[in-house]
C-alpha cells in the first residue's frame, strides 16, 4: 500500500527544525509564483488565494485554509513545494507581491482579438504536445488572426476557437461557451446509440456468476461462468469514498446523496477519502475473487478521474516496487524538473496472472493505469491502444469569461517514452473501433449481444 502520510512525514523532516515547527507561520503574508501552469498563490495568516493569470487579467480561481487545501512538502526563503492532492507536486517560487492585476480589477471590455491573443498565448505558454500533435502553433496564429480581425460576434469568435480546438484533436481541450453560441448538429439518419451502462450490464448478464457491485457500480466483480478467473470493471477513478451506505448505494439518488458528503469535505480530505474508499473495497474483492486462477480487469469503458485512484488500485495486482511514471508539466522557459513516481504493492496483493482490457475510451486517470500495469510482466493487455489523453487538465479563462483547458503535464514511462497522442497498446489486438459509438455498436449484431474479448478469454481456459 502506498504510505502517503509516511511520504509527507520524511519530506518535512528535511525542512529544518523552524519549518518542521511552523510552516504555516512562516507563509504568513506571502506571495508566489508557479512554476509552469499559469498561477500564483496569496496566503495571509492560514488562508490561501490561488489564481489563474494571463496577458491581461488575474483571477482568483479557489481559496480557503491553506491546510485543507494543500500539503506542505518543502519551504525555504525563495521556494515551496505544494501538493494538491494527486502524484505531482506544485513548486513556487517566492514574489515580493502578487501582479498589480491581480489586486486591480480591470472593468475594460477585451475585443475579440484580445481574446484570441490570450487564447492563443495561453497555449503557447502551457501546452506541451504541439509536436505529438502535428501542429505548428506559430502557423495557427498568421492563419487564423486575420480572420479574428474581421468577426463581428461572440459566435464568430467561439466558431473560430471550436475550430482550432478540433484541429488539435486533444480529448482533454475543452472549450466552454454559452450555449446559445453553440452550433446545432444537423439532423441527419437516425442512428442506433448504445449506452455504456447497457453494455456494462450484459457483459455481467451474459457471461458471469456471483456478482458484486460498489457505489453505484463503479467498481464491480465476479467470476466468469464455469470458470476460475475473476472479472473486475472499473468504471470510473472517481466516486470510491464510502459517503453512501451498502443499503443506498445502488438507489436512484445515490449521487445526490454522495454529493452532499463529498461537497462537505475539504478537499485534501476528499483525496484521502478516495484512497481509503479503494482500500475498503479492494479488501472485500480480493476476499471474493483473490483466489482466481486469473482475473480480468476491464478498463475499456473507463474514461479517467483521479490518478491516485488508478495507481492504489494497480498497486493490488503488482508484487514488487518499482519506477513506473514520471511527470513534467511544460513552461514557458522548458520543462519542470521531472518527478519520478515509485508504485508499491498494497498489502496481500493478487498474485496471479492478470488480463487489462483496453479500447479507444480508455482515458486519462485509466491510461496512467495502463501505463504503469506495462511494467509488470504478470500483467497482459487486450484490446485496442488507449486514447493517448494523460494530462490533467489546466483550466484557464478568457477575458470574456470563458473557460478553457488544455494539457500541460508530459506522463512518460520509466523510459522516459510518452505515449501522448498514441496511446498504450496492447499485446493482444482486437481492432475496436476510435469512434466512440462504432465500438459500442461492435457488441452487437442486431440484437444479439457479444463480447469477443470475453468470448476469446473464455476460449482460452476451454
Amino acid at each position: 500500500m502506498i504510505n502517503f502520510n509516511f511520504t509527507i512525514c520524511v519530506l518535512l523532516m528535511a525542512l529544518g527544525v523552524s519549518a518542521q515547527q511552523d510552516p504555516e507561520k512562516q507563509l504568513k503574508n506571502t506571495s508566489w509564483v508557479q512554476q509552469g501552469y499559469g498561477r500564483c498563490l496569496k496566503i495571509e495568516d492560514s488562508t490561501y488565494t490561488y489564481y489563474n493569470m494571463n496577458s491581461m487579467s488575474c483571477k482568483a480561481l479557489a481559496e480557503g485554509k491553506i491546510n485543507g487545501r494543500f500539503t506542505i512538502l518543502s519551504l525555504n526563503k525563495d521556494a515551496l513545494v505544494l501538493n494538491p492532492g494527486g502524484i505531482v507536486n506544485y513548486t513556487f517560487k517566492r514574489a515580493d507581491s502578487l501582479p498589480q492585476m491581480c489586486t486591480h480589477v480591470d472593468s475594460a471590455t477585451a475585443s475579440y482579438e484580445e481574446n484570441f491573443k490570450v487564447f492563443w498565448e495561453t497555449f503557447n505558454d502551457n501546452y506541451a504536445f504541439f509536436r505529438e500533435r502535428n501542429i505548428n502553433w506559430k502557423q495557427v496564429y498568421e492563419d487564423y488572426l486575420p480572420r479574428v480581425k474581421k468577426i463581428n460576434s461572440q459566435k464568430e469568435l467561439a466558431d473560430i476557437l471550436l475550430e482550432i480546438v478540433k484541429k488539435i484533436g486533444d480529448g482533454h481541450i475543452r472549450l466552454e461557451i454559452p450555449d446559445e453560441l453553440k452550433t446545432k448538429a444537423a439532423v441527419g439518419t437516425p442512428v442506433i446509440r448504445r449506452k455504456k451502462d447497457d453494455i456494462i450490464k450484459a457483459i455481467q448478464d451474459n457471461y458471469l456468476v456471483d456478482k458484486h457491485a460498489y457505489n453505484n457500480g463503479v467498481i464491480s466483480w465476479g467470476k466468469l461462468k464455469g470458470t476460475r478467473i475473476g472479472y473486475l470493471m472499473i468504471k470510473d477513478m472517481n466516486d470510491f469514498s464510502a459517503y453512501v451506505s451498502s443499503v443506498e448505494q445502488h438507489q436512484p439518488d445515490f449521487t445526490k446523496k454522495y454529493d452532499q458528503v463529498k461537497d462537505s469535505r475539504l478537499p485534501l480530505m476528499q483525496f484521502e477519502d478516495e484512497l481509503n474508499g479503494v482500500d475498503q473495497v479492494m479488501k472485500k474483492i480480493m476476499s471474493d475473487i483473490g483466489q482466481s486462477d486469473s482475473i480480468v480487469i476491464d478498463l475499456r469503458f473507463n474514461g479517467g478521474g483521479l490518478e491516485t485512484v488508478a495507481l492504489r488500485l494497480l498497486s493490488y495486482f503488482i508484487v514488487e516496487s518499482k519506477h513506473v511514471l514520471s511527470v513534467e508539466a511544460k513552461t514557458v522557459q522548458g520543462n519542470t524538473a521531472k518527478q519520478k513516481y515509485i508504485l508499491q504493492p498494497a498489502n496481500s496483493a493478487y498474485q496471479g496472472k492478470v488480463c487489462l482490457l483496453l479500447s479507444g475510451q480508455t482515458a486519462s486517470a485509466a491510461e496512467i493505469f495502463a501505463l504503469a500495469a506495462q511494467h509488470y510482466p504478470n500483467i497482459k493487455t487486450m484490446g485496442t491502444r488507449t486514447a493517448g489523453i494523460f494530462s490533467e487538465l489546466l483550466w484557464k479563462e478568457l477575458p470574456n469569461g470563458w473557460e478553457f483547458s488544455l494539457s500541460n503535464e508530459i506522463y512518460t514511462d520509466s523510459n522516459g517514452k510518452t505515449y501522448e497522442g498514441i496511446g498504450v497498446p496492447v499485446s493482444d489486438e482486437l481492432n475496436y473501433s476510435r469512434n466512440r459509438l462504432d465500438f459500442y455498436n461492435s457488441f452487437y449484431s442486431g440484437d444479439r449481444f457479444t463480447d469477443k474479448a470475453m468470448d476469446q478469454i473464455m476460449r482460452w481456459v476451454r
